[in-house]
């Protein structure tokens, strides 16, 4: 069956109209940061919904059942600022989790703690920005860090929090 150039043509153009996302267009916004720091996102992943399962084999079938919700866990690439804020601030923050003789903090009740509110805003073009996400979460992981001096480079590098519950 030959292909309709009018239905391609109307995709094509479908997809030439859309406002796609622009990079660096996430900005992340955590209980205790400081005031002067604004944490723009290049790149966010996370699996909003996890459900854990557990297979049951009855005969020649499997039934499946669900068994609980795994926490999200959130990665993403920041650029950090010239004084390197928020590698400080990260580093910081994971100081509070784990301490240098290897002993684990606990995760404190209602504000104590090192379990802060992490909330993901989508900027539009007009420079508004929108709620998009609130997790409880703690640091896990400060990346490799990128440096270069090719013209134009940022400092940049994946962070990675999990939430405490799913």
């Amino acid at each position: 069956m030959p292909e309709d150039f009018n239905m391609l043509r109307m995709k094509v153009h479908t997809l030439v109209e859309t406002d796609f996302k622009q990079a660096w267009a996430f900005r992340l916004d955590i209980d205790g940061q400081p005031s002067d720091m604004d944490i723009y996102v290049k790149d966010i992943t996370f699996g909003p919904t996890e459900i854990t399962n557990d297979p049951v084999k009855i005969g020649g079938r499997i039934l499946t059942y669900p068994t609980g919700a795994e926490p999200v866990s959130l990665s993403m690439t920041v650029r950090d600022h010239r004084d390197e804020k928020i590698a400080t601030f990260f580093d910081d923050w994971a100081a509070e989790v784990v301490n240098a003789d290897g002993t684990v903090n606990l995760p404190g009740i209602k504000g104590s703690g090192y379990l802060r509110k992490a909330k993901r805003y989508a900027l539009n073009e007009d420079g508004t920005d929108v709620l998009r996400n609130t997790w409880e979460v703690f640091p896990v992981q400060r990346g490799d860090v990128t440096e270069s001096r090719e013209d134009g480079m940022f400092l940049e590098f994946p962070m990675t929090f999990i939430q405490f519950r799913s």
